[in-house]
């Protein structure tokens, strides 16, 4: 679980590094491996969770400065799961840019962009591509 007060302050710990601090929403081992393998070339700090239930609950806890969300999850698909972030968002008047990253046929630009997600990475990409969004979305939040 992902609620537990060792894991909200690890990950102040991170964020007192001065690295941003990314959530990374993937039911793939793999995937959510490789997040953890690029973080430090990429000078972010990853929290994986691997689904959508987590990853609420993981917002609850702690503000993250971008969310990257898979499109195919078993219980609560990416669209979905933005569409939640988004609902809850409302009541606390805030907003963290969601990155849609997907290979699924169905998932589009402009399908992550009308479920409620800020951008869309198509698989596969390129390290410099990832790192070219996050640093998009990271100026943004700055500005």
């Amino acid at each position: 679980m992902v609620n537990t007060e060792e894991q909200a302050i690890s990950l102040h710990e991170r964020k007192a590094e001065g690295k941003p601090i990314v959530l990374i929403v993937d039911d793939n081992p793999e995937y959510a491996r490789l997040f953890e393998l690029l973080a430090d070339r990429l000078g972010i700090a990853v929290h994986v969770v691997n689904s959508c239930a987590d990853a609420i609950e993981a917002l609850q806890l702690y503000r993250f400065d971008i969310i990257i969300m898979d499109w195919v999850m078993p219980d609560v698909d990416g669209p979905t799961c933005t569409r939640k972030i988004r609902i809850i968002e409302k009541k606390t008047d805030s907003h963290t840019a969601v990155i849609g990253i997907s290979g699924h046929e169905n998932a589009t630009y402009a399908a992550c962009i009308e479920s409620g997600m800020d951008d869309y990475l198509k698989i596969p990409f390129t390290l410099e591509e990832l790192n070219d969004k996050l640093t998009q979305w990271l100026e943004k939040r700055v500005e």
